[in-house]
């Protein structure tokens, strides 16, 4: 009895069955974004003679290698890290809106007023009239000098502009404002582990979010994440809202900046 031969399967389409597979795979699969809060990478600013920070307007964290944190004298356990949320809002708050009777280890505030500066932008007009007096070419720092009024004059009506807005919004005729010095110090380790390093920087962004989400709630009726959301999606329109928000957005970041400085990590 003849033997039947094993019919051949064929198999010249399952090249194509794997290139139609991996193509529906791509277009169905759903990657995961990260969650993080966006920062502006500061312009490096040229000075000629820093004043010495106080002690008082630094609020410094180390990360070790065993990722325990220490946030001022205090040390958080890695499972208790959301601690630092309101920590770092204490730092902010405690003197906000006083005067007198004032923790001496924490930030001063001042007291800005649109008086105050139309004041300050008039003394940098002064100045840049009596900078474009002068020779530039038998003094080359004139142009440098005029550069800097220049910008000085800029933030002055941006914050003339702000305070009106403050007082508008607020029925306050100060505006409070954290000392300039008052920042962040995240402070790690060559060991430190990257998750932790992260998982601190993200807490002391989302405290700050949360205190500009509550002021702008409390002044506009909407939340500063909401706008910046809008804002972010529309900026490269011509919309009244997209100018509106920008400008509601500059009042919430000058009375809380984020102002979080990296420093190099430690062997």
């Amino acid at each position: 009895m003849a033997k039947r031969e094993a019919p051949e399967i064929n198999a010249g389409s399952m090249a194509d069955i794997a290139f139609l597979l991996l193509i529906f795979f791509l277009v169905t699969t759903t990657m995961d974004k990260d969650v993080a809060y966006l920062r502006k990478i500061p312009k490096k600013v040229e000075v000629e003679k820093s004043d010495p920070v106080e002690k008082k307007n630094i609020y410094k964290i180390s990360i070790n290698s065993r990722q325990v944190i220490q946030a001022r004298d205090s040390i958080i356990r890695p499972e208790d890290i959301e601690d630092l949320n309101g920590r770092i809002k204490h730092f902010y708050l405690i003197n906000r809106d006083k005067k007198t009777n004032r923790k001496l280890d924490y930030p001063y505030y001042a007291f800005g007023t649109k008086d105050l500066y139309m004041q300050k932008l008039a003394e940098a007009n002064t100045r840049l009239d009596n900078y474009e007096k002068q020779d530039a070419s038998k003094d080359p720092k004139i142009e440098k000098y005029i550069e800097q009024t220049l910008n000085e004059i800029a933030e002055w009506n941006k914050k003339v502009k702000i305070i009106e807005m403050y007082t508008q919004y607020s029925g306050k005729k100060e505006m409070p404002e954290i000392a300039l010095q008052a920042h962040v110090r995240l402070e790690s380790f060559i060991d430190t582990d990257y998750s932790a390093y992260v998982a601190v920087q993200s807490e002391v962004e989302k405290a700050v979010a949360e205190l500009r989400d509550q002021e702008a709630e409390d002044l506009f009726g909407i939340s500063y994440t909401a706008m910046r959301t809008y804002y972010q999606q529309n900026m490269l329109e011509d919309k009244p809202r997209v100018k509106e928000y920008r400008e509601k957005m500059d009042l919430i970041e000058l009375l809380f900046p984020l102002r979080l400085i990296e420093v190099k990590p430690k062997r």
